[in-house]
């Protein structure tokens, strides 16, 4: 069983991974919002690579996705994520 951290600009796909990582019968699955405290990191990474410095709120409320998975659905696992615009710390 393998930990994940997964993280996502907003709230809405981050619970469009979950529903999807559900179908893997990934184990407890949290969708949270990442606290304020842990902005500057989040405000950096996105702005290196989205090179734009343009405000968006509707993109900008970062959400943590965690959960446990399998060793064999973790490809497929990764594979939403990325689908989902995520990233795995």
């Amino acid at each position: 069983m393998q930990r994940v951290q997964a993280y996502f600009r907003n709230e809405n796909e981050a619970e469009d991974a979950k529903a999807s990582l559900q179908t893997l019968n990934a184990r407890d699955v949290m969708v949270e919002r990442v606290p304020e405290s842990n902005r500057n990191l989040w405000d950096l990474i996105r702005d290196t690579f989205s090179g734009s410095n343009s405000f968006d709120e509707d993109h900008h409320n970062p959400h943590v996705v965690e959960f446990q998975v399998e060793e064999e659905g973790y490809s497929k696992a990764k594979e939403i994520i990325r689908e989902n615009n995520g990233h795995i710390q």
